[in-house]
């Protein structure tokens, strides 16, 4: 089984309590992803500005020093080119750097240039407050891009760096839409007409991300699956279904957020369950084929995308 997982939170998690991605007590670590065919994980270096005792960028420097020191000592390969996502069909444990939350530009474009040099491939525009790029979900005024915004979804496009738009507010949203010229992602959100949480999308931005040609990988989040909290690894499987219904069998992805939040459904545990997964989907009346697309296939080919730009690049 091939696997491929648009978000989690573990590098935080390793650098706040000084563990290690080989093995460890989170939801997931090499040695468990290390069982599947292949496995591609996009780790996020998370910037909690709620908790920032230094500058955003000196924050988000540290997170990625520990990540590339953390994947080379346990053997992952680092996907920074389409040629290393092709490889990474063939098998093994593979990772793509992900930044969580665009403060750590500091409104910067020379520091988005920067982060790209380094092996960012996708930036989650905002967390859940204001950054310079825009407001996320929960800051109250909802205002949408900036002009810096703006300006860095553009220059995130010519890098071939994947716009996530995850957290973002509903308007920040509609802007994005409106000005990206390739396709987006939302990395770990759900369906807000099966759960009401403002995190999760309505129909209108699912079927909007849809016809960019981008995925949407469905959050392992009780709170963001049912509006009770209790949720099962088949609900996961219902939200799935749902996106799917709404927005094609091509836009649905994984988006774990493994390591980002309290708790997980019953029945998944961490990366050693998403066999289980799959079975859940097959369960809900997925196909065996588009199973597979939303396991690996369906990033896989948003990713080869972006990828494809990203060489291009000449710096």
């Amino acid at each position: 089984m091939k696997i491929f997982d648009a978000h989690c939170d573990t590098v935080y998690e390793i650098l706040n309590k000084d563990l290690e991605l080989n093995e460890n007590g989170l939801n997931l670590d090499r040695a468990r992803m290390s069982e599947y065919d292949s496995y591609i994980q996009v780790l996020a270096a998370f910037v909690d500005k709620c908790e920032l005792t230094e500058p955003p960028l000196e924050r988000g420097l540290r997170l990625i020093d520990r990540y590339k020191r953390e994947i080379k000592k346990c053997g992952i390969s680092e996907i920074l080119t389409k040629a290393d996502l092709d490889r990474a069909q063939d098998g093994g444990v593979h990772s793509i750097l992900s930044i969580e939350g665009g403060e750590v530009l500091q409104g910067s474009i020379a520091a988005l240039r920067m982060f790209y040099k380094l092996g960012v491939r996708l930036i989650t525009l905002t967390w859940n407050y204001a950054n310079e790029i825009a407001d996320g979900i929960e800051e109250g005024r909802g205002a949408g891009l900036t002009d810096f915004g703006r300006r860095a979804v553009a220059e995130m496009e010519n890098l071939g760096v994947l716009v996530d738009v995850s957290h973002l507010s509903e308007r920040g949203f509609w802007d994005v839409a409106e000005c990206a010229r390739y396709p987006f992602v939302a990395s770990h959100s759900c369906a807000k007409a099966l759960c009401g949480h403002a995190r999760n999308l309505t129909d209108e931005q699912i079927k909007a991300i849809a016809n960019s040609g981008g995925c949407i990988g469905v959050n392992f989040y009780p709170e963001f699956l049912a509006d009770d909290g209790i949720s099962s690894i088949e609900t996961i499987a219902k939200h799935a279904a749902y996106i799917i219904n709404v927005g094609g069998e091509d836009v649905a992805a994984l988006g774990s957020d493994f390591d980002g939040v309290e708790c997980l459904p019953d029945g998944m545990r961490g990366v050693q369950d998403m066999a289980r997964l799959a079975d859940a989907f097959r369960k809900e009346g997925i196909s065996a084929d588009i199973t597979d697309k939303i396991m690996f296939k369906n990033l896989y080919r948003v990713f080869g995308d972006s990828l494809s730009r990203s060489d291009k690049v000449q710096m």
